[in-house]
């Protein structure tokens, strides 16, 4: 069976997140997911884990000054005290809630670096980053970003998350693959389901193109799903996708309860 999380930072994002966990549990959903978990309390969140029976699938490191535009700092020459800091602060929240995967955001390209000098940088910051949860039994995970959402983002595609996670060379990473963002670089989701398989360690779905919950897009996200649970993957699947105004926008989640 599919075990879908809800993710709590574009689910419910207009009540606080303790009413966000009750009503991910009230929808029927398997445990939960986010990117800003870490901007709460962590007592307050193992409490909620713990209160509502829902676990923490996956959860980000720190990004850096999201709100000025940064989008991860693994890729980022001069940050190297605030990646330490970020993956510190990740391995805290992820201990305590027993959460297995981090997404390690790379942050944006920069034109003024050879991409071959960022690149390594990259390596290197992952091999670190690996390095420190391994110990911990957490996985790293990296996610290709279509370049619609968002515009200039180093890891830009499905090929190029590939040779980095084969470059970092360590057994605790792998490919977070959000269905949304395949479609947009590069369409053919099926086979690239199948392509990826071995390195997928983590799902993300929601519609294309309006990013709304599966079912409501283009593709036919039920037979997706039906084949992700075909390969018997044993992972998650994170629902991170804006709820239209639709009374019956969460009907599509019925057959996987």
């Amino acid at each position: 069976m599919l075990r879908l999380a809800a993710n709590l930072d574009w689910l419910y994002r207009d009540v606080p997140i303790d009413a966000r966990f009750y009503a991910a549990r009230d929808a029927g959903f398997h445990g939960v997911e986010g990117l800003f978990l870490w901007q709460h309390s962590l007592a307050q969140l193992c409490a909620l884990s713990r209160e509502t029976a829902l676990p923490v699938a996956l959860m980000n490191a720190p990004a850096g000054d999201w709100d000025q535009g940064e989008r991860g700092l693994a890729a980022l020459p001069g940050r190297e005290a605030d990646f330490r800091q970020s993956i510190a602060v990740a391995a805290e929240y992820a201990r305590a809630l027993n959460c297995s995967r981090i997404h390690v955001m790379s942050g944006l390209r920069l034109n003024e670096m050879p991409f071959d000098e960022q690149y390594a940088l990259l390596i290197t910051r992952l091999r670190n980053a690996c390095d420190v949860f391994a110990a911990f039994n957490i996985e790293v995970v990296i996610e290709p970003l279509n370049s619609e959402d968002m515009p200039g983002y180093f890891v830009n595609s499905f090929l190029l998350a590939q040779n980095i996670i084969h470059d970092t060379a360590r057994e605790n990473i792998g490919l977070q693959f959000d269905i949304y963002h395949c479609q947009k670089m590069h369409g053919n989701v099926i086979n690239n389901i199948r392509r990826y398989q071995a390195i997928t360690r983590h799902y993300q779905i929601a519609s294309v193109p309006g990013r709304n919950e599966p079912g409501s897009g283009e593709l036919n996200d039920a037979r997706i799903l039906t084949l992700i649970n075909q390969l018997d993957y044993q992972g998650w699947v994170g629902c991170e996708y804006h709820p239209s105004d639709s009374p019956s926008n969460m009907d599509w989640i019925t057959p996987y309860l």
